[in-house]
């Protein structure tokens, strides 16, 4: 039976258990819904019998998707229906690649026993000294060929369903022609290999996605209601909207909803990315994953459970890394080419010489796939532990294939531009010491971070802050602190209001350090305005030439995407440069910058730091977290981790990804190359079947020898 099990406008999740390792199914299902007059998508994962539809909720509902798929599923599967169209060699309807269903503790038991049986049989002949027959119909050739079917139906559904070559071809073919010549031993290999890559490919994805769903994780497990004049202690399970949820200091907000009483200082990094706390009071819009620094206020749910804000955004990242559309690697284009080559070698030998031996020497000389294998993955693996080395932690050789070749970058501000500290920019007063001394004696016990960089810039110019006893931090506003006999002011200009203090002498000083991004901070002594004083957050170090260094290396937009004030955010943007700017932004308005800059400008790197910048991580060709003081929700889902967030290392990346491919191409040319040399020799009749072997040895050793350079990469 089908069963709802999560819906938002425009968002449905569904269970259907026909489903169940039922890829056909799931193709078709895909194929029939995605062709419904309104959705807009429609994604099925046959291992836990999820399908997931993207729809315009203006036009359908979900009792309408729910009685077309049960039309879709009663109507027979038709084959001829289900074929991908290509396109610059991706598959547009599928949208993903094949993937095995087999159970994991079933995946991992058969890669033990095949690697167990490999152990047993290089001991028996290596050892023992006693050989171990190869033929097809021996022992270790039919165990080698019942580990090949989840290969073979990979390359039979790409070759006859995709219609497209891939690395998945090469190697069955390989296994196949391994086993019938009596190389059960190869085809061991080659199985190992693919099965253990894949393991450790799923496992990553796999605690990724765990990560991330426990980081965005709610983590409240209780809340106070407000109930006829009392609260009541309540699960975060069991509110409904319209509850009245009190929420105090320190305490961590479990429902999205409006303020109905109080006021309140919140730290909403997770939501906007600002740095700062922001203040709210009656009628403001709060978010589910906030919490209170300061004040207590009593909210009226709007949303809860699963349809807060904050588990749409972790829904939304988990539907992004789903819809990531597939990117062939180069071995699969390198495999397609050099099988195409050696099975018209191979064919023409026969025909010309009408020698068996020659045709079989030059079958073998193509017959292993370690020439493309090994040209691509060796670079990349030795480029892979050099930028591990340098603190650059890369997921993947594609992700280091594709951040070198990216023609837009994209920046987060605080937190990846900018550090998480305060700086005092700009003092501005009839006497800047005489305004320094009070403002951070008035701070000195303050612990907000824009107080330390009052405090800390004073004491830079060693001005000494006083010591007091008497201070009231006023929610919204500032500091009043009394210091001796003197009542001084720190704060905006809403508690300079309130304290009566003139600043029309400041106004126009003021507007012009928020026009520039700064944020403005007054002071007053004894209710006279001293001046006013800019504060912003530190640029990283290196930005300005990593800029300029990504620019050189062709990168041809840059782009500022951030959840501070748009004012802010363009000032940053002015004073660097950039080409656009986007401030003032939502997570889901950053991932659709990011779909709107890559259909203009082609594949995106987006570059960040923050829970906030998740979702745009994930729509991005390459996400790349800053890890340093980053939250780590960014880092998991991110392709790529600075681990010690040096601005510098995304130029060296871009460096690292363009000499990788240089390498790999290399070590292309040395293979196909030899391999000519080998097939030229073998249809001559110069080189024998053994001597075929030791090609693959020579280019082997020579592309190793290659690859090796890039671990001495600056």
């Amino acid at each position: 039976m089908i069963q709802i099990r999560h819906q938002i406008p425009g968002r449905l999740r569904l269970r259907v258990p026909a489903l169940v390792r039922n890829r056909p199914l799931a193709d078709w299902i895909e194929h029939e819904l995605g062709a419904v007059n309104g959705i807009e998508q429609a994604v099925c994962n046959p291992g836990c019998a999820s399908l997931v539809v993207c729809y315009r909720h203006t036009q359908l509902d979900a009792a309408g998707i729910r009685a077309e798929l049960e039309a879709i599923i009663a109507r027979p599967i038709d084959p001829s229906r289900l074929t991908c169209e290509l396109a610059d060699g991706r598959c547009r309807s599928c949208q993903r690649s094949a993937q095995d269903q087999t159970p994991t503790l079933g995946r991992i038991l058969s890669l033990v026993l095949l690697a167990g049986y490999l152990g047993y049989v290089l001991i028996r002949e290596h050892l023992l000294k006693r050989p171990v027959a190869q033929n097809p119909l021996s022992p270790t050739g039919l165990i080698a060929l019942a580990g090949a079917i989840p290969l073979l139906r990979d390359a039979w559904h790409e070759t006859f369903v995709e219609r497209r070559f891939t690395l998945h071809q090469f190697l069955a073919f390989s296994l196949v022609l391994g086993i019938l010549m009596g190389e059960a031993l190869t085809a061991f290999e080659i199985i190992l290999v693919l099965r253990g890559g894949e393991l450790l490919e799923g496992f990553v994805a796999n605690r990724s996605r765990r990560a991330i769903r426990r980081m965005l994780a709610l983590s409240v497990k209780d809340a106070w209601v407000w109930v006829e004049g009392q609260e009541l202690q309540v699960a975060v399970a069991e509110l409904r909207e319209g509850d009245r949820v009190v929420v105090r200091t320190g305490e961590k907000i479990p429902i999205d909803g409006v303020i109905e009483h109080g006021e309140a200082e919140l730290n909403e990094a997770s939501i906007s990315g600002r740095s700062e706390p922001v203040f709210r009071q009656i009628g403001a819009e709060v978010f589910a994953g906030s919490y209170v620094e300061r004040g207590a206020i009593r909210i009226r749910a709007e949303r809860v459970g699963e349809a807060t804000y904050l588990a749409r955004m972790a829904a939304l990242v988990d539907a992004s890394l789903d819809q990531k559309a597939p990117v062939q690697q180069r071995a699969d284009e390198l495999a397609a080419r050099l099988l195409r080559l050696g099975t018209l070698s191979t064919l023409a030998t026969l025909v010309l010489t009408r020698s068996v031996e020659r045709a079989f020497t030059v079958m073998l000389v193509m017959s292993c796939p370690c020439s493309t294998v090994l040209a691509a993955a060796t670079a990349v693996s030795a480029a892979l532990h050099s930028a591990t080395r340098r603190q650059m932690l890369i997921k993947g050789g594609i992700h280091l294939e594709r951040v070198g070749t990216a023609p837009c970058v994209c920046f987060d501000k605080t937190g990846t531009l900018t550090t998480e500290t305060p700086e005092v920019a700009v003092v501005i007063g009839e006497d800047e010491d005489t305004l320094l001394y009070w403002a951070a004696s008035a701070e000195h016990h303050n612990p907000h971070a824009l107080a330390h960089a009052i405090v800390r810039h004073a004491q830079t110019l060693g001005i000494e802050p006083e010591t007091h006893g008497i201070s009231e931090h006023l929610l919204g506003h500032g500091l009043e602190a009394h210091i001796g006999e003197h009542r001084v002011l720190v704060g905006n200009a809403r508690m300079m209001a309130t304290g009566k203090v003139s600043l029309r002498r400041y106004k126009d000083a003021a507007q012009r350090l928020i026009e520039s991004g700064l944020t403005a901070v007054h002071v007053a002594l004894d209710g006279k305005a001293l001046g006013v004083i800019g504060i912003r957050h530190q640029l990283r170090p290196e930005v300005h030439e990593t800029l300029a260094r990504l620019r050189a290396d062709g990168v041809g937009h840059i782009a500022l995407i951030s959840g501070d004030e748009p004012q802010v955010a363009a000032a940053l943007a002015d004073e660097l440069e950039l080409d656009s700017c986007y401030g003032g932004r939502l997570p889901e308005d950053k991932a659709e910058v990011v779909r709107a800059l890559r259909a203009e400008h082609g594949p995106v790197v987006m570059v960040g730091d923050g829970v906030n910048d998740a979702l745009a991580l994930a729509e991005a060709d390459i996400g790349i977290a800053m890890g340093s003081g980053g939250s780590e929700v960014a880092i998991e889902v991110a392709d790529i981790a600075l681990a010690d967030s040096a601005m510098g290392n995304l130029a060296e990346l871009r460096a690292l990804s363009r000499q990788t491919l240089r390498v790999a191409d290399q070590n292309y040319y040395l293979a196909v190359g030899t391999d000519i040399a080998g097939i030229a020799l073998g249809a001559a009749g110069i080189l024998s079947p053994a001597m075929g072997g030791l090609i693959h040895v020579t280019h082997t050793l020579g592309i190793l020898a290659n690859s090796s350079r890039l671990l001495r990469a600056p």
